[in-house]
């Protein structure tokens, strides 16, 4: 019974984890972060949408970044849309950048930099499908600094 316990509260933490691993959370100034994916992040066949989310932490300044996006195609013709777009509760959004995908190939994009002046606590990597093709975000990392004044 002992043994039952232990396997079950270590089952419990692995997937505890996991559950945590989706997004990446950065720390106060010049770090790289890189948000683990899991094999099945992949976006197809209208309408269907995929979130990832960099936790900034509070910040008292604007920083500065660059998010690097990777895309491979798997099916179809996809027609996507990513958003970059930032929050300062986690909750409510505002669209910082977008990107258009119509793709026949693998590809790779950026964010850059930051016009809007505001400290976000969080930006958010969107990508929605409206067309018949599928997606695998493959990589996304990005690099954090404090706006130098």
């Amino acid at each position: 019974m002992k043994l039952f316990k232990v396997l079950f509260v270590f089952s419990l933490l692995i997937f505890a984890g996991q559950l945590m691993a989706q997004d990446a959370y950065v720390s106060r100034n010049g770090v790289n972060a890189e948000v683990v994916l899991d094999a099945g992040d992949t976006i197809s066949d209208n309408s269907t949408t995929l979130s990832k989310v960099f936790g900034l932490g509070a910040k008292s300044a604007v920083q500065l970044y660059s998010i690097m996006v990777s895309l491979d195609k798997v099916s179809g013709t996809p027609t996507q849309t990513w958003v970059l777009q930032g929050s300062l509760d986690g909750s409510n959004y505002s669209t910082i950048s977008t990107v258009n995908y119509a793709g026949s190939a693998d590809t790779v994009f950026y964010y850059t930099d930051i016009s809007t002046g505001v400290a976000w606590s969080y930006l958010r990597v969107h990508g929605t499908e409206a067309g018949t093709g599928k997606v695998l975000l493959d990589k996304l990392i990005g690099r954090f600094l404090d706006e130098v004044k």
